[in-house]
Protein backbone atom coordinates (compact mmCIF):
# COMPACT_ATOMS: atom_id res chain seq x y z
CA UNK A 1 0.00 0.00 0.00
CA UNK A 2 1.39 3.26 -1.51
CA UNK A 3 0.26 6.34 0.55
CA UNK A 4 -0.72 8.95 -2.10
CA UNK A 5 -3.20 11.61 -0.14
CA UNK A 6 -4.87 11.86 2.66
CA UNK A 7 -7.93 13.76 2.87
CA UNK A 8 -10.12 14.32 5.94
CA UNK A 9 -14.00 14.71 6.06
CA UNK A 10 -15.69 15.34 9.07
CA UNK A 11 -19.32 13.59 8.15
CA UNK A 12 -21.82 13.13 10.86
CA UNK A 13 -23.63 10.04 10.94
CA UNK A 14 -26.33 11.57 13.06
CA UNK A 15 -26.87 14.84 13.85
CA UNK A 16 -26.36 14.28 17.51
CA UNK A 17 -23.10 16.58 18.93
CA UNK A 18 -21.65 13.27 20.44
CA UNK A 19 -21.83 11.56 17.35
CA UNK A 20 -19.22 9.48 15.52
CA UNK A 21 -17.47 11.07 12.50
CA UNK A 22 -16.34 9.83 9.70
CA UNK A 23 -12.39 9.90 8.30
CA UNK A 24 -11.87 8.88 4.51
CA UNK A 25 -8.50 8.08 4.05
CA UNK A 26 -7.64 7.93 0.00
CA UNK A 27 -5.24 5.14 -0.91
CA UNK A 28 -3.34 2.79 -3.03
CA UNK A 29 -3.99 -0.53 -2.87
CA UNK A 30 -2.37 -3.55 -3.81
CA UNK A 31 -4.66 -5.99 -6.16
CA UNK A 32 -3.48 -9.41 -8.00
CA UNK A 33 -2.11 -9.38 -11.10
CA UNK A 34 -3.45 -9.10 -14.83
CA UNK A 35 -2.52 -12.80 -14.74
CA UNK A 36 -4.96 -13.33 -11.86
CA UNK A 37 -2.29 -14.71 -9.48
CA UNK A 38 -2.17 -12.84 -6.29
CA UNK A 39 1.81 -12.76 -4.77
CA UNK A 40 1.54 -10.72 -1.72
CA UNK A 41 2.77 -11.64 0.82
CA UNK A 42 4.28 -15.21 0.00
CA UNK A 43 7.02 -17.05 -0.62
CA UNK A 44 7.83 -17.60 -4.25
CA UNK A 45 10.14 -20.07 -6.12
CA UNK A 46 11.45 -19.99 -9.74
CA UNK A 47 12.92 -23.32 -11.23
CA UNK A 48 13.87 -24.01 -14.60
CA UNK A 49 14.62 -27.50 -16.44
CA UNK A 50 17.91 -28.17 -17.94
CA UNK A 51 18.42 -30.73 -21.15
CA UNK A 52 21.91 -30.72 -23.11
CA UNK A 53 21.35 -28.04 -25.03
CA UNK A 54 23.52 -26.10 -23.39
CA UNK A 55 22.82 -22.49 -25.51
CA UNK A 56 19.13 -23.49 -24.21
CA UNK A 57 20.16 -24.02 -20.36
CA UNK A 58 21.78 -20.46 -20.55
CA UNK A 59 18.89 -18.66 -22.00
CA UNK A 60 16.39 -20.58 -19.23
CA UNK A 61 18.69 -19.48 -16.44
CA UNK A 62 18.96 -15.87 -17.51
CA UNK A 63 15.05 -16.21 -17.58
CA UNK A 64 14.56 -17.04 -14.64
CA UNK A 65 17.00 -14.94 -13.17
CA UNK A 66 15.35 -12.44 -14.68
CA UNK A 67 11.69 -13.48 -13.72
CA UNK A 68 13.27 -13.41 -10.10
CA UNK A 69 14.46 -10.40 -9.71
CA UNK A 70 11.37 -9.10 -11.11
CA UNK A 71 8.83 -10.34 -8.81
CA UNK A 72 11.62 -9.19 -6.01
CA UNK A 73 11.78 -5.58 -6.63
CA UNK A 74 7.64 -5.58 -7.10
CA UNK A 75 6.70 -7.26 -4.02
CA UNK A 76 9.20 -5.92 -1.77
CA UNK A 77 10.95 -8.96 -0.71
CA UNK A 78 14.91 -7.94 -0.89
CA UNK A 79 17.30 -9.42 -3.40
CA UNK A 80 17.88 -13.33 -3.66
CA UNK A 81 14.77 -13.78 -1.67
CA UNK A 82 13.02 -15.56 -4.45
CA UNK A 83 15.14 -18.98 -4.73
CA UNK A 84 16.10 -20.32 -7.92
CA UNK A 85 16.44 -23.69 -8.85
CA UNK A 86 17.81 -25.93 -12.16
CA UNK A 87 15.80 -28.98 -12.56
CA UNK A 88 17.62 -32.11 -15.03
CA UNK A 89 14.16 -32.36 -17.06
CA UNK A 90 13.16 -36.38 -17.30
CA UNK A 91 11.95 -37.63 -20.75
CA UNK A 92 8.78 -38.70 -19.17
CA UNK A 93 7.76 -36.17 -16.63
CA UNK A 94 4.13 -34.25 -16.72
CA UNK A 95 5.63 -30.84 -15.36
CA UNK A 96 1.93 -29.71 -16.20
CA UNK A 97 0.43 -32.05 -13.31
CA UNK A 98 -1.13 -31.24 -9.93
CA UNK A 99 1.29 -33.65 -8.18
CA UNK A 100 4.50 -32.81 -10.16
CA UNK A 101 4.26 -29.33 -9.50
CA UNK A 102 3.41 -30.01 -5.80
CA UNK A 103 6.22 -31.72 -5.21
CA UNK A 104 8.52 -29.60 -6.35
CA UNK A 105 7.00 -26.88 -4.39
CA UNK A 106 7.25 -29.19 -1.32
CA UNK A 107 11.02 -29.53 -2.26
CA UNK A 108 11.86 -25.89 -2.53
CA UNK A 109 9.36 -25.23 0.75
CA UNK A 110 8.19 -22.15 -1.24
CA UNK A 111 4.14 -21.05 -1.34
CA UNK A 112 4.23 -20.45 -4.63
CA UNK A 113 6.41 -22.22 -7.14
CA UNK A 114 6.92 -21.25 -11.21
CA UNK A 115 8.27 -23.50 -13.50
CA UNK A 116 10.12 -22.73 -16.74
CA UNK A 117 10.04 -25.88 -19.31
CA UNK A 118 12.80 -25.92 -21.58
CA UNK A 119 12.62 -23.36 -23.89
CA UNK A 120 12.93 -23.52 -27.70
CA UNK A 121 14.74 -21.66 -30.14
CA UNK A 122 14.70 -21.15 -33.68
CA UNK A 123 17.13 -19.98 -35.91
CA UNK A 124 19.64 -17.36 -35.28
CA UNK A 125 20.13 -14.87 -38.18
CA UNK A 126 22.97 -12.38 -38.40
CA UNK A 127 22.74 -8.81 -39.75
CA UNK A 128 24.78 -7.07 -41.48
CA UNK A 129 27.68 -5.05 -39.52
CA UNK A 130 26.94 -1.54 -39.13
CA UNK A 131 29.74 0.87 -37.87
CA UNK A 132 29.79 2.33 -34.02
CA UNK A 133 29.41 6.24 -33.63
CA UNK A 134 32.03 6.05 -30.97
CA UNK A 135 33.40 2.69 -30.02
CA UNK A 136 34.75 2.33 -26.69
CA UNK A 137 37.70 0.26 -28.68
CA UNK A 138 39.22 -1.26 -32.35
CA UNK A 139 37.29 -5.08 -31.61
CA UNK A 140 33.69 -2.96 -30.86
CA UNK A 141 33.90 -0.48 -33.56
CA UNK A 142 31.10 -2.62 -35.25
CA UNK A 143 27.46 -3.97 -34.45
CA UNK A 144 25.51 -6.71 -35.78
CA UNK A 145 21.81 -7.38 -34.65
CA UNK A 146 20.75 -10.98 -34.53
CA UNK A 147 17.23 -12.51 -34.04
CA UNK A 148 16.27 -15.81 -32.86
CA UNK A 149 12.51 -16.25 -31.71
CA UNK A 150 11.98 -18.44 -29.06
CA UNK A 151 8.84 -20.52 -27.39
CA UNK A 152 8.60 -20.81 -24.05
CA UNK A 153 6.02 -22.25 -21.42
CA UNK A 154 6.10 -21.88 -17.66
CA UNK A 155 3.79 -23.15 -15.43
CA UNK A 156 2.90 -21.97 -11.43
CA UNK A 157 1.02 -23.59 -8.48
CA UNK A 158 -0.18 -21.83 -5.49
CA UNK A 159 -0.23 -24.36 -2.16
CA UNK A 160 -2.52 -21.17 -0.98
CA UNK A 161 -4.59 -21.13 -3.68
CA UNK A 162 -7.63 -22.98 -2.16
CA UNK A 163 -8.50 -24.28 -5.83
CA UNK A 164 -5.37 -26.05 -5.91
CA UNK A 165 -4.83 -26.04 -9.87
CA UNK A 166 -2.09 -25.71 -12.53
CA UNK A 167 -2.31 -22.50 -14.14
CA UNK A 168 -0.17 -22.80 -17.37
CA UNK A 169 1.60 -19.66 -19.46
CA UNK A 170 3.43 -19.48 -22.75
CA UNK A 171 3.93 -17.14 -25.77
CA UNK A 172 6.55 -16.70 -28.87
CA UNK A 173 8.90 -13.89 -28.90
CA UNK A 174 12.57 -12.79 -30.52
CA UNK A 175 15.33 -12.43 -29.53
CA UNK A 176 17.53 -9.71 -30.08
CA UNK A 177 21.32 -9.93 -29.05
CA UNK A 178 23.39 -7.59 -30.60
CA UNK A 179 27.33 -8.41 -31.01
CA UNK A 180 30.12 -6.19 -31.35
CA UNK A 181 33.36 -7.00 -33.19
CA UNK A 182 36.23 -4.90 -35.43
CA UNK A 183 33.80 -6.07 -38.58
CA UNK A 184 36.25 -8.36 -40.07
CA UNK A 185 34.65 -11.51 -37.97
CA UNK A 186 32.46 -14.08 -40.55
CA UNK A 187 29.33 -14.69 -39.34
CA UNK A 188 29.79 -18.16 -38.16
CA UNK A 189 31.84 -16.57 -35.36
CA UNK A 190 29.59 -14.11 -34.75
CA UNK A 191 26.82 -16.45 -34.26
CA UNK A 192 29.64 -17.74 -31.77
CA UNK A 193 29.53 -15.32 -29.83
CA UNK A 194 25.39 -14.34 -29.89
CA UNK A 195 25.00 -17.69 -28.21
CA UNK A 196 27.45 -17.50 -26.15
CA UNK A 197 25.81 -14.40 -24.42
CA UNK A 198 22.48 -15.29 -24.46
CA UNK A 199 21.51 -15.20 -21.01
CA UNK A 200 21.04 -11.38 -21.51
CA UNK A 201 18.32 -12.04 -23.71
CA UNK A 202 17.03 -14.70 -21.47
CA UNK A 203 17.06 -12.25 -18.58
CA UNK A 204 15.11 -9.41 -20.74
CA UNK A 205 12.75 -12.52 -21.69
CA UNK A 206 11.93 -13.22 -17.91
CA UNK A 207 11.20 -9.38 -17.00
CA UNK A 208 8.88 -9.53 -20.26
CA UNK A 209 7.18 -12.34 -18.76
CA UNK A 210 7.12 -11.33 -15.23
CA UNK A 211 5.64 -8.24 -16.00
CA UNK A 212 2.56 -9.80 -16.04
CA UNK A 213 2.84 -10.96 -12.47
CA UNK A 214 3.14 -7.89 -11.42
CA UNK A 215 0.62 -6.33 -8.63
CA UNK A 216 -1.90 -3.82 -9.60
CA UNK A 217 -2.45 -0.89 -8.09
CA UNK A 218 -5.90 0.61 -7.49
CA UNK A 219 -6.98 4.28 -5.93
CA UNK A 220 -9.51 3.64 -3.20
CA UNK A 221 -11.07 5.37 -0.43
CA UNK A 222 -11.98 3.72 2.95
CA UNK A 223 -13.82 5.18 6.18
CA UNK A 224 -12.51 5.52 9.94
CA UNK A 225 -15.05 6.03 12.26
CA UNK A 226 -13.63 8.60 15.62
CA UNK A 227 -15.28 10.72 18.37
CA UNK A 228 -14.02 13.70 19.18
CA UNK A 229 -11.72 12.70 22.71
CA UNK A 230 -7.99 12.21 22.44
CA UNK A 231 -7.53 8.88 22.29
CA UNK A 232 -9.98 8.42 18.77
CA UNK A 233 -7.95 11.28 17.97
CA UNK A 234 -4.72 9.36 18.38
CA UNK A 235 -6.18 6.50 16.50
CA UNK A 236 -7.01 8.90 13.63
CA UNK A 237 -3.51 10.05 13.36
CA UNK A 238 -1.68 6.66 13.77
CA UNK A 239 -4.45 5.31 11.02
CA UNK A 240 -3.20 8.40 8.82
CA UNK A 241 0.71 7.55 8.87
CA UNK A 242 -0.66 3.73 8.01
CA UNK A 243 0.33 3.03 11.75
CA UNK A 244 -2.62 0.30 11.92
CA UNK A 245 -0.79 -1.94 14.05
CA UNK A 246 -0.49 1.31 16.63
CA UNK A 247 -3.89 2.19 16.02
CA UNK A 248 -5.18 -1.12 16.41
CA UNK A 249 -4.06 -1.23 19.65
CA UNK A 250 -6.05 2.12 21.07
CA UNK A 251 -9.11 0.78 19.05
CA UNK A 252 -8.47 -2.06 21.55
CA UNK A 253 -8.44 -0.30 24.72
CA UNK A 254 -11.41 1.29 23.48
CA UNK A 255 -13.68 -1.99 23.20
CA UNK A 256 -14.07 -1.84 27.00
CA UNK A 257 -17.19 0.02 27.08
CA UNK A 258 -21.29 -0.30 27.96
CA UNK A 259 -21.44 1.87 24.76
CA UNK A 260 -22.56 -0.45 22.30
CA UNK A 261 -22.30 2.42 19.08
CA UNK A 262 -18.42 3.21 20.26
CA UNK A 263 -17.83 -0.46 20.79
CA UNK A 264 -19.42 -1.15 16.83
CA UNK A 265 -17.11 1.87 15.89
CA UNK A 266 -14.00 0.56 17.80
CA UNK A 267 -14.40 -2.95 16.33
CA UNK A 268 -15.54 -1.68 12.58
CA UNK A 269 -11.93 0.27 12.62
CA UNK A 270 -10.03 -2.82 13.88
CA UNK A 271 -12.08 -4.86 10.80
CA UNK A 272 -10.30 -2.03 8.45
CA UNK A 273 -7.21 -2.60 9.93
CA UNK A 274 -7.29 -5.94 9.65
CA UNK A 275 -7.75 -5.31 6.15
CA UNK A 276 -5.01 -3.17 5.05
CA UNK A 277 -2.57 -5.62 7.43
CA UNK A 278 -3.53 -8.30 4.84
CA UNK A 279 -5.60 -10.50 7.16
CA UNK A 280 -8.85 -10.94 5.56
CA UNK A 281 -10.57 -13.68 7.63
CA UNK A 282 -9.83 -11.57 10.81
CA UNK A 283 -11.39 -8.40 9.35
CA UNK A 284 -14.20 -10.30 8.58
CA UNK A 285 -14.45 -11.67 12.22
CA UNK A 286 -14.11 -7.99 13.34
CA UNK A 287 -17.01 -7.29 11.10
CA UNK A 288 -18.74 -9.60 12.42
CA UNK A 289 -19.22 -8.38 15.95
CA UNK A 290 -19.05 -4.35 14.75
CA UNK A 291 -22.52 -5.58 13.27
CA UNK A 292 -23.54 -7.81 15.85
CA UNK A 293 -22.90 -4.44 18.70
CA UNK A 294 -24.68 -1.76 16.21
CA UNK A 295 -24.08 -2.26 12.39
CA UNK A 296 -22.67 0.56 10.88
CA UNK A 297 -24.34 1.88 7.53
CA UNK A 298 -21.19 2.21 6.34
CA UNK A 299 -20.67 -1.83 7.39
CA UNK A 300 -22.21 -3.25 3.59
CA UNK A 301 -19.55 -1.54 1.77
CA UNK A 302 -16.36 -3.03 3.45
CA UNK A 303 -18.56 -6.61 3.55
CA UNK A 304 -18.03 -6.41 0.11
CA UNK A 305 -14.36 -5.44 -0.42
CA UNK A 306 -13.40 -8.27 2.60
CA UNK A 307 -15.56 -10.94 0.42
CA UNK A 308 -13.93 -10.01 -2.42
CA UNK A 309 -10.29 -10.46 -0.89
CA UNK A 310 -11.00 -13.55 0.47
CA UNK A 311 -12.52 -15.09 -2.63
Amino acid sequence: MKKTLIAISAVCLTLASCAPMKHAVHVEMRHPSRSGVDLAGKDISVVYLETDNTVANTFSEGMADGFAYTLEQDYGTGEGSVGIYRMRMSENGNYASRDSLFNILMDTGADVVFLFDTVRLGTIVIGGATRVASPSSQDSSYVSRATMPYTMKLFCFDAMDQKEEVKAFGGTSVARPDIYSDGKRTSGELMKTAMKNIDADGWNAGVLVADSFKSQWKHEQYSIVYYETEKWYDALVKAEQYDWKGAMEIWLGLLDTGDLMKRACAEFNISVACYMLGDYHLASEWLDRSDEDNKLPISDAMRKRIDQRMR
